[in-house]
């Protein structure tokens, strides 16, 4: 879709832009006369939701100001952040005059107010003040980077709770959001009768190409913003101009249903997805503890929603969950493989309950992807401990030897031994969101798997190369996670749910011939060896070649976690099961003291 220009005249005065204006940190210390000014060199933009305000590859040629709504920032189609309510866009490449290296389309209707950049640098040389404030917040971003500008931008927000029947409870959601957001006036719920109260009977449901109506619904939203954190619009159906219209207002949109109605499409979705609606799509079911939810795919897949969350009608945990998520304030744990080292998630999920921290997604890779699946299915710390303990310690399930073709072992064993733990459970039928990660060796990339029989891709994310034989999957062949991405961090921030808590357990030059190779390669080492320790097995040899290039991409995405924790786990090797105890105690010790520094502003 392309970007629609109107006058200025229609909607809002300059004095009104300007005022804006004002409050952005990059036009600190310049006073409202000037800023009035540069208002006048500006066009006023009004973007549809959808819209597109710049590509990747075109030129740097204008400034925008966000003076209402908000943008999605892409590159290359990964998402980079959002661009909220009195933020600038497109400054950096107006300062280094090169092309645009993303793409910005706006999430819901929003208001620019676009500069030339010829206009604005010969404007900003009269008046270095407002040049300098606007250097400092560029800087300050790039030294934050697009994690901390995304995460910032997810402190307000917009939100439409859809139904998707005439019957669902769909105001009773809304209300209980708004509570579960504080309440007033952190949040404040908006209806259809609302709008007509302080607008005039008819104006919510005016055609959303009423431009003075629009106009009038713009404006007293913009002052709402400023009044309250959050909005949450509430449909009466989900096919009426309302609807549409709250739609067009949200920077989220959460379709409630019924788990176990039969899927039906929603007629407004199906209206705003063919004009290029951006807005997140969520699905909220309503299934009681106990009750089954056969169609969770179907209902996806008819409401283009990205995501879902199951809800016992109405269970508070469940709705805090909920609430915390689709504000982007939810805790995620994401757990990093390391064969027997992964006993030392165990301990780190135990400081969390202690400190009164609930995780509401989890993630992770091999032996992470294992030890965050239990705690999907509800698991606590006790509980983790003791199936560990008879997984790997009083059972060895990784005992049946083959003649190597494939691998060392068949892995029949250990993968009954999963489905004994988590039984026909499905991912997406988890009532705590879960994924784990494979590697595709056929195509080199990733496997997310976010569906389909839990303990089936947990064998995946688990099976070593080498150790365990590869597993067929559409043709192809898919082995541990590890190998490209042994603590997927980056694949957590995509899901938009909070803060960010990642567990390494994988260690830095794990493998060592003391006293060996002394000026020239030794070619009978592992042969004769000599070395004060033991030598290395050939499963050790194996996990951490195939281990070697995810470990350094390790490092690289741990930027991008709130909450970074390193195990000291170096004194164990990566098959010494019989460290349980001694490395849930270090996992506990040192995840609490990693936690206490960051407790304020998880809990």
């Amino acid at each position: 879709m392309t970007r629609q220009t109107m006058p200025k005249s229609r909607t809002r005065s300059d004095e009104h832009i300007a005022s804006q204006v004002a409050e952005c940190p990059e036009f600190a210390g310049l006073d409202l006369e000037t800023i009035e000014k540069l208002v006048e060199l500006g066009t006023v933009i009004e973007l549809t939701s959808g819209a597109t305000l710049y590509s990747a590859g075109q030129p740097s040629d204008r400034i925008y100001v966000v003076t209402h709504g908000r943008l999605r920032v892409t590159s290359n189609e990964v998402l980079v952040g959002y661009i909220g309510r009195l933020q600038t866009v497109g400054e950096m490449g107006v300062l280094t005059e090169e092309p645009r290296t993303s793409t910005v389309r706006a999430v819901r209707d929003s208001v620019i107010l676009s500069i030339d950049a010829d206009i604005y640098r010969d404007f900003m040389d009269k008046h270095p003040t407002g040049y300098r404030a606007l250097m400092k917040v560029a800087l300050t971003r790039l030294r934050q980077g697009p994690r901390a500008k995304s995460t910032a931008s997810g402190v307000k927000g917009t939100f439409a709770v859809i139904p998707s029947t005439a019957d669902v409870p769909v105001r009773v959601l809304a209300e209980t959001m708004v509570n579960r957001l504080s309440g007033w006036p952190s949040a404040r719920l908006i209806t259809a009768q609302h709008v007509d109260a302080a607008l005039g009977e008819g104006t919510a449901r005016a055609p959303l190409d009423d431009g003075e109506a629009s106009a009038r619904i713009a404006d007293w939203l913009d002052d709402l913003e400023r009044t309250h954190h959050y909005l949450v619009f509430a449909a009466d159906s989900g096919r009426d101009p309302w609807a549409a219209r709250c739609l067009h207002n949200a920077d989220r949109v959460l379709v409630l249903a019924e788990a176990l109605a039969t899927p039906a499409a929603v007629p407004v979705l199906e209206e705003l997805r063919s004009h290029g609606m951006v807005a997140p799509v969520e699905l909220v079911l309503l299934r009681p503890e106990g009750d089954s939810s056969p169609h969770t795919m179907a209902w996806r897949e008819v409401t283009g929603a990205r995501a879902h969350y199951f809800v016992h009608p109405w269970e508070r945990a469940e709705l805090d969950s909920l609430a915390r998520q689709v504000t982007n304030r939810g805790i995620t744990l994401v757990l990093g493989g390391g064969g027997a080292r992964g006993f030392a998630h165990i301990g780190l999920v135990r400081a969390l309950e202690d400190m009164g921290i609930r995780v509401d997604v989890t993630g992770g890779t091999s032996m992470g992807a294992f030890m965050a699946a239990l705690v999907a299915c509800g698991y606590n710390s006790m509980d983790m401990t003791e199936i560990a303990r008879e997984t790997f310690v009083r059972v060895n399930y990784l005992n049946d030897w083959a003649v190597p073709r494939a691998s060392l072992i068949r892995g029949q064993r250990f993968a009954g031994r999963l489905h004994d733990i988590f039984g026909d459970r499905t991912i997406e039928d988890l009532r705590r969101t879960f994924f784990c990660v494979g590697t595709n060796i056929t195509t080199g990339q990733a496997k997310i798997a976010d569906r389909g029989e839990l303990y089936r891709w947990l064998a995946v994310s688990m099976a070593i190369p080498g150790v365990a034989p590869p597993v067929a999957f559409d043709g192809e062949l898919l082995c541990d996670g590890g190998v490209v991405d042994n603590l997927p961090i980056d694949v957590m921030r995509g899901l938009e749910r909070g803060a960010v808590i990642a567990c390494n357990v994988s260690t830095d030059g794990a493998l060592l011939a003391p006293g060996a190779g002394l000026g020239e390669p030794d070619l009978q080492a592992m042969l004769n060896w000599k070395g004060a320790t033991k030598a290395p097995s050939l499963p050790e040899i194996l996990v951490r070649t195939a281990m070697l290039s995810s470990a350094v991409a390790v490092e690289a995405s741990a930027r991008n976690a709130d909450v970074y924790v390193k195990m000291p786990v170096q004194d164990f090797r990566i098959f010494d099961w019989k460290g349980l105890d001694a490395l849930v105690e270090l996992g506990y010790e040192h995840g609490r003291a990693q936690l206490e520094l960051l407790r304020d502003r998880l809990v």
